[in-house]
């Protein structure tokens, strides 16, 4: 086994180099595509040819030294960024809380709290998203009020996560000039030394919040294994965030489109604002995909009612997505690799919004 599994750590699984990926491989029902998901192994495929993830776990197991700050260790940053809400003593303050009803405000005497005055209320330390840009400060959205409605009694309602999290936009790349499919898959970032739609999924947890949303956001990479392995690997992520936030009952993952011809741009009170997208996983096989398709429905809807043309089409592919872990699991593509940075930007509060009125009104699966 421990030889199988290093056979499996010496095969190649980077990154393809830009260009070579797919920007949209699988068809869904209505001809239109989306990006593949790897199909999952069998068990004694997975046994005697290992993968990069089969091997890591076995080598973990045979040699324990090696998990803990050897190769095989997870890197440094992985953690969850819980962005909660409320009043400040009022608020659960750990992870316990969240899971554990006794351990909330009001069960323990409450204790001074030592909190970093250079913060948003209530979140914890730890390093932050690059700041919005300016331009971003001036679109014509309300500050919110300081009396927002705290939902859920301030436990963790949404869960957000990037499968897809190297995608970025045209306007990270100003020397790149787009004229084919391949251009149009540069516009990627591995590192993270240029934003991406991480930093859009940071912008919306913290719009959530904002709103009285406590939101999970988790700014994980999943290429470390590879292009094909990327929904294993947030498949993992998805899971961490149901058992450590056992409250969350809706679970996005924000990808990017990477469709050249797609017209991903809508104009709202005089500024141009990235289209939205639902993706739903729809399979015989599968559970839960009837629920988060009349999510996704309803959550479409409720964005055109209030700015019309915002949203796109949604794509029903037959796949997983990660979808059938939770009812209220969805994937949003928020534009185009052509759009802007900003107009993506402009996009997360106008979805911010309508998740929020739904999820005031109790329209989500699970509650």
């Amino acid at each position: 086994m421990v030889v199988a599994a290093t056979v499996g750590l010496l095969v190649n699984r980077r990154p393809p180099e830009s260009g070579s990926l797919p920007a949209m491989t699988a068809r869904a029902s209505d001809g239109r595509t989306h990006e593949s998901e790897r199909t999952e192994e069998s068990f004694w495929t997975a046994l005697f040819r290992p993968g990069l993830p089969t091997a890591r776990q076995m080598l973990r197991r045979a040699v324990p030294a090696l998990a803990v700050r050897g190769p095989l260790g997870e890197p440094d940053d992985r953690v969850l960024r819980f962005l909660w809400t409320g009043p400040g003593p009022q608020r659960p303050q750990t992870l316990f809380q969240a899971a554990l009803p006794f351990l909330r405000p009001g069960a323990l005497p409450e204790e001074p709290m030592t909190v970093d005055p250079s913060l948003p209320a209530g979140e914890s330390p730890g390093p932050e998203p690059r700041p919005s840009p300016p331009a971003a400060a001036e679109a014509p959205f309300p500050r919110p009020e300081p009396g927002a409605t705290v939902l859920n009694d301030g436990l963790p309602l949404v869960g957000i996560y990037h499968t897809h999290d190297y995608e970025a936009y045209i306007s990270e790349f100003p020397d790149l000039a787009v004229t084919s499919d391949q251009d149009l898959q540069r516009i990627a970032s591995y590192d993270h030394s240029k934003r991406t739609i991480v930093d859009i999924g940071a912008i919306l947890a913290r719009r959530l919040r904002d709103l009285g949303v406590t939101t999970v956001h988790a700014p994980f990479k999943h290429q470390e294994l590879g292009y094909e392995y990327a929904y294993q690997s947030s498949r993992n992520t998805a899971r961490r965030i149901l058992r450590e936030a056992p409250t969350v009952k809706v679970l996005m993952d924000l990808h990017r489109d990477g469709n050249m011809d797609l017209d991903s741009t809508v104009w709202i009170d005089g500024q141009p604002v990235a289209r939205v997208r639902c993706v739903i996983g729809v399979r015989d096989d599968l559970t839960h995909w009837q629920e988060n398709l009349a999510f996704c429905n309803r959550l479409m809807e409720k964005m055109e009612e209030a700015n019309p043309g915002i949203t796109l089409p949604t794509l029903t592919p037959q796949a997983r997505y990660n979808q059938d872990l939770l009812p209220g699991a969805i994937l949003l593509e928020i534009g185009n690799a052509l759009n802007t940075f900003e107009e993506a930007e402009r996009a997360v509060y106008y979805l911010a919004d309508a998740l929020v009125e739904l999820l005031r009104a109790g329209e989500y699966p699970g509650k």
